[in-house]
């Protein structure tokens, strides 16, 4: 892999540079040529970007490794731009985008990261259809033949030895003779969560899906432990007491769950959010009886002994192999760890009791305001006791998608 620390959040047109450099051939080889000498190798390789960081990697026969390393370093280095090939792939991306607007979970997504980040959010930042007409595709073959040029990271997981991959590695990849630092992001930030409201979408169907959100504090490795019981305990399984309470013992939700969930930097909050999909006649019932368990956490020792012993018996059983184990490393390290983030758990989960659950909830999660967002058909949904929450904003497919 060559790991670069920007993304999207950098570069709105990463995505679609990359996306479009799987149909280019080079100077002397077609897409169909390197996609067939590809097979015949048993390798394959691709350039994927995601909000804050791309991936370029191969993967496949380690015979091969250097003969897939050489053809994927060509296609980087000299990629041919095609007109055509560009405008179909416009094509593909609108209609992409045009099908995940039928797509029920798809509005429910684009619902939840509005409420999180409000309208300027990563995943609204997109290349809109008139920006995607108007680039050249030039432009885009550019970016990928300047990854060379760029700070990156190299990480090998296979049977070549230390000095076997540094040789291949010096061989076969490019790279600038001065590395340029990756250029700054554009800055999201994540709502405050200071009092309730309610966002409401439209969507065409006889149940609703809904999530309450509240933005917490800052990463904090001291209470790591203290959320995952409380995770297990309260909405990690069909034992937890979200999946006994809203579905099994009140029939309310066709799914359920709740997660206090950390972020995916150490820079940024924790999320406490809650899911239920359930009738649109039930919605009311629904919020005020999940409300109820989150501030009034109903207490069982047997479902608290069975989450426990769940992590346990997990850690246990657990590997982490092959190419996890340096995902795992880069994971930990980013977020100050100096030993695998399990041990911790192993160590302190067996001395933990129900009232530790209890005070971890009493002190993040009792009596929080939320974000409510509700996906579903507005005909149907009791207007008047949502305005009871708080505050009603209606979006449109547009200010949720951002096209």
């Amino acid at each position: 892999y060559y790991i670069y620390e920007m993304g999207n959040n950098h570069d709105k047109a990463l995505g679609t540079a990359f996306s479009y450099l799987g149909y280019l051939g080079t100077s002397t080889k077609t897409a169909e040529e390197i996609k067939s000498e590809l097979y015949k190798m048993a390798c394959s390789f691709n350039v994927i970007a995601t909000n804050e960081r791309v991936y370029v990697y191969v993967n496949g026969l380690s015979d091969n490794f250097e003969k897939a390393m050489a053809l994927l370093e060509e296609r980087l280095a000299d990629a041919k731009a095609d007109q055509e090939i560009y405008s179909n792939r416009v094509k593909d991306i609108l209609k992409q985008r045009s099908d995940a607007k039928l797509n029920q979970y798809s509005n429910f997504n684009q619902l939840v990261n509005y409420a999180i980040w409000g309208p300027n959010s990563p995943s609204r930042n997109i290349l809109s259809e008139s920006e995607l007409n108007a680039l050249n595709p030039e432009e885009l073959v550019a970016r990928t033949k300047n990854l060379k040029n760029l700070e990156h990271t190299i990480m090998y997981y296979g049977p070549l030895s230390e000095q076997q991959i540094k040789e291949a590695i010096n061989k076969n990849h490019a790279v600038g003779e001065t590395l340029q630092p990756i250029p700054e992001p554009q800055k999201f930030t994540e709502l405050e969560t200071t009092e309730n409201k309610v966002l409401l979408a439209f969507y065409d169907a006889k149940q609703i899906y809904m999530a309450m959100m509240h933005r917490g504090g800052s990463f904090d490795k001291n209470i790591e432990t203290s959320r995952n019981m409380y995770n297990n305990y309260f909405g990690g399984s069909m034992n937890s007491i979200v999946f006994q309470e809203m579905r099994e013992a009140r029939g309310l939700a066709y799914s359920a769950g709740a997660n206090y969930q950390r972020p995916g930097k150490p820079d940024r909050p924790y999320i406490l959010n809650t899911m239920i999909a359930t009738q649109n006649d039930k919605m009311m019932e629904a919020i005020e009886t999940f409300n109820d368990i989150l501030n009034n956490m109903p207490e069982s020792e047997k479902t608290f002994a069975i989450a426990k012993e769940r992590i346990i018996t997990n850690i246990r059983t657990q590997r982490i192999l092959r190419d996890q184990i340096l995902w795992n490393y880069l994971s930990a390290k980013e977020f100050g760890y100096t030993t695998d983030t399990r041990k911790e758990l192993f160590e302190e989960i067996p001395k933990m009791t129900l009232e530790d659950v209890k005070t971890f909830q009493q002190k993040y999660v009792k009596n929080k305001p939320f974000t409510y967002c509700i996906l579903g058909d507005t005909k149907d949904l009791d207007m008047d006791a949502l305005k009871k929450i708080g505050p009603v904003t209606t979006l449109t497919q547009e200010e949720i998608f951002g096209y």
